[in-house]
């Protein structure tokens, strides 16, 4: 991929925050429309919600309609399918035919299309222009292995949770799923921080996971303490709800850029061959 022109980049950031914000705006219409307990007496979503995020979905494809041309890759593609297809579950008609099977694929394919636009951001920046900065990988497992794994294991976590919006799951499986992305990322993100202190994408890389991981920790405890302390369609429940599916999708794209760079950055190394030296 070629990133000779600068405006790539900042377009893709540009994109991204749209994605963010059409993320932002669906989660604020799922915590008003589909409370984990829907009563009887839960109160109908505002049509306001619901046309923002559509203006914020439709906008946010537009985009990266445009930034599909530009790249001329098939990454720019896929993200724009994922887009379409995403809206196309997002559709009315198709939410209340199957609620639960679409609501997760939704939130499934958001997180998706999020992901393609933060990796032609990191790949259409300057660092990524002027070449690697190489490291040697000789660790069991590989930390190239465990740093694709983060968002992998992030996505999971996201669909998860969107399961248990949907009631499709108990809570204790996102629990568990949380427990171990927080580990592997504490793992992955310290390891890098303390080994190549001075890299200048990996480490800052790194403490931006980190950071952004222990938000949404912290968010997914506040959010599960204030739905027992508060009715789930409270402004508190649903600010705290929101911020969490945001830092979410902030984890996985920190959590992807890292996998990234580190893919560029790290070379494998055969421990045998380094033994026999």
């Amino acid at each position: 991929m070629k990133t000779e022109n600068p405006w790539l980049h900042r377009y893709a950031i540009l994109v991204a925050l749209f994605a963010l914000l059409a993320i932002v705006t669906g989660a604020i219409v799922t915590s008003l429309e589909r409370p984990i307990a829907v009563t009887p007496a839960a109160p109908a979503i505002d049509p306001a919600f619901e046309f923002w995020h559509h203006m914020a979905g439709g906008a946010v494809v537009v985009l990266m309609l445009i930034l599909a041309l530009a790249l001329r890759g098939p990454l720019g593609w896929i993200g724009l399918g994922a887009g379409i297809l995403d809206g196309v579950l997002g559709a009315k008609a198709i939410t209340n035919a199957l609620p639960e099977l679409s609501g997760i694929l939704h939130a499934l394919l958001a997180q998706t299309f999020f992901g393609c636009i933060v990796a032609v951001a990191v790949m259409a920046s300057a660092s990524w222009k002027h070449g690697p900065q190489p490291i040697e990988d000789t660790w069991r497992p590989s930390m190239r292995s465990l740093a694709i794994a983060v968002p992998a294991i992030v996505l999971l976590q996201t669909t998860l949770g969107a399961a248990y919006r949907y009631r499709a799951i108990g809570v204790i499986w996102h629990i568990l799923d949380a427990m171990i992305v927080l580990l592997l990322i504490l793992i992955v993100a310290v390891f890098l921080i303390r080994q190549f202190p001075q890299h200048p994408t990996l480490r800052p890389a790194s403490v931006a996971l980190a950071v952004i991981t222990s938000v949404q920790v912290m968010l997914g405890f506040t959010t599960f303490m204030m739905l027992i302390l508060f009715p789930e369609t409270s402004l508190a429940v649903v600010i705290t709800s929101v911020l969490h599916v945001a830092t979410g999708a902030l984890t996985f794209g920190a959590g992807l850029a890292l996998a990234i760079l580190m893919r560029y950055n790290a070379v494998p190394v055969n421990r045998r061959s380094l033994t026999e030296k």
